[in-house]
């Protein structure tokens, strides 16, 4: 979906929504929009678009009698090609230029990094340090060592080697467990070991037959063990108890996903590292990324890459869909930015 794609009716409609939204935490309706100063349409005119918007996936009605919320993709074409970022506010500058600016060890500056965002965002902050030697994948090898048992090894720089024993069955057969290790050596070689959780849980990216699909899975969970020993766990966090008290986590399982991902932060690790691809502020939003099952369900993350000594690390803000995002773009642009000239 892009801003093309939408008239200015639509554009309007769904920006209002999504503001909204975001700011009240409640359903808009068209009455409420026909009141707007900036859509100045009537409430049929509004509904009638609301229901365009629904169709086009961009916003859904939890109820029959009740207004719309912003979908998935809502927020995307929102954040994408309808938000104005604020220019960073003097207040939040003057912030970040005294808590990230003290004569600290590299450490400290990171956690203060963390807790000062979470205190002005009422998120999750968080910092990732660089790693500047993450070991590279160099092969996966299978190895038979009795009827329907394989032991899977993997090689990373360094010819550091973990292995893992696994019962594949009688019915699967190593031929077929070999040519899927074989296409990973051959997408894999010289990448970074973390990159192998994301290339394996997108199943998209191995090319597979449906026939092939159950012997992947199963090869997955071993390769993972396996690479997540070798992961750096290294993150600061600050700022769970603003998650936990947020009325968007109402649900026990939204908030149980929540605290889950935290208790993993192998999972953050990787995730957050691989947004650094790519330079400037990163949104993700919800499910976009199928990372470790539900785990991001509920939940966006606003970041961006930061350089020291030689390294890249990552820094951001976790929290709920309904996120001033216009807000955090500027803030987590300026932290960055802070980190990479670190005193």
């Amino acid at each position: 979906m892009t801003d093309n794609s939408l008239n200015p009716r639509q554009k309007q409609v769904l920006t209002a929504i999504v503001d909204h939204y975001i700011v009240k935490a409640e359903p808009v309706s068209s009455q409420l929009l026909s009141r707007n100063a900036l859509v100045r349409a009537s409430s049929a005119t509004i509904r009638n678009t609301m229901a365009e918007l629904e169709d086009l996936g961009l916003v859904e009605q939890p109820h029959t009698s009740s207004g719309r919320l912003p979908t998935d993709l809502g927020y995307r074409t929102y954040v994408d090609d309808l938000m104005h970022p604020e220019p960073l506010r003097e207040e939040d500058r003057q912030v970040l230029d005294k808590e990230l600016g003290r004569d600290e060890s590299d450490e400290a500056r990171m956690a203060r990094t963390a807790k000062t965002l979470a205190d002005m965002t009422l998120l999750l902050g968080l910092v990732i340090p660089p790693s500047s030697d993450e070991p590279t994948f160099r092969k996966i090898s299978l190895i038979p060592v009795d009827e329907g048992k394989v032991v899977v090894v993997l090689t990373s720089s360094e010819d550091e080697t973990r292995s893992l024993l696994v019962e594949p069955g009688n019915e699967t057969s190593v031929f077929r467990l070999e040519s899927i290790a074989n296409r990973l050596n051959q997408q894999m070689l010289g990448k970074p070991v973390s990159f192998l959780n994301d290339h394996l849980e997108n199943p998209e990216n191995s090319q597979i037959s449906n026939d092939e699909s159950k012997v992947l899975e199963m090869l997955n969970r071993s390769i993972l063990k396996l690479s997540r020993t070798q992961a750096r766990e290294d993150v600061f966090l600050h700022g769970t108890r603003n998650l936990v008290n947020r009325p968007d986590f109402v649900k026990i399982e939204d908030l149980g996903s929540v605290l889950e991902l935290l208790d993993s932060k192998i999972t953050l690790v990787h995730f957050l590292r691989q947004r650094g691809v790519s330079e400037g502020v990163h949104v993700t939003v919800g499910e976009e990324r199928q990372e470790d099952g539900k785990l991001f369900r509920e939940l966006s993350l606003v970041t961006s890459a930061f350089s020291w000594g030689g390294g890249q690390g990552m820094v951001g803000v976790l929290g709920p869909k309904r996120m001033p995002y216009a807000r955090l773009v500027p803030v987590i642009d300026y932290a960055a930015k802070a980190l990479s000239r670190r005193p």
